[in-house]
């Protein structure tokens, strides 16, 4: 199959991923997530805010949960954090800190 979207991040979400890579069980959700994500784009995860298009892939077990932006001109996937849920307060800090960051992403293409 041929790769529809691009997955792009920065160098701290890529240590956040080389962390978390070292357990075997992780790698192979990370895997499946970008195989997932470079195929369905935004479909693959669940829209958390229509305002500033913030998506959102989580696993169960472990609790792992990936936030990212569709970039619709460019056509890539851009992950913005990736975190072990351990609490819903530090999960919706996390939204919210996503949401500023992606916000003033936004204002520098618009």
């Amino acid at each position: 199959m041929e790769k529809n979207y691009e997955v792009v991040f920065d160098e701290v979400v890529k240590d956040k991923f080389q962390k978390l890579i070292t357990s075997n069980n992780n790698r192979e959700i990370i895997k499946r997530w970008f195989d997932e994500l470079e195929f369905k784009g935004p479909s693959a995860g669940k829209l958390l805010d229509n305002h500033v298009w913030l998506y959102e892939l989580k696993n169960k077990h472990p609790p792992l949960r990936l936030y990212y932006y569709f970039h619709r001109s460019s056509n890539n996937i851009i992950i913005f954090e990736i975190e072990m849920k351990t609490n819903p307060k530090k999960q919706r800090e996390t939204i919210g800190k996503i949401r500023y960051q992606l916000s003033k992403f936004l204002n520098l293409f618009w």
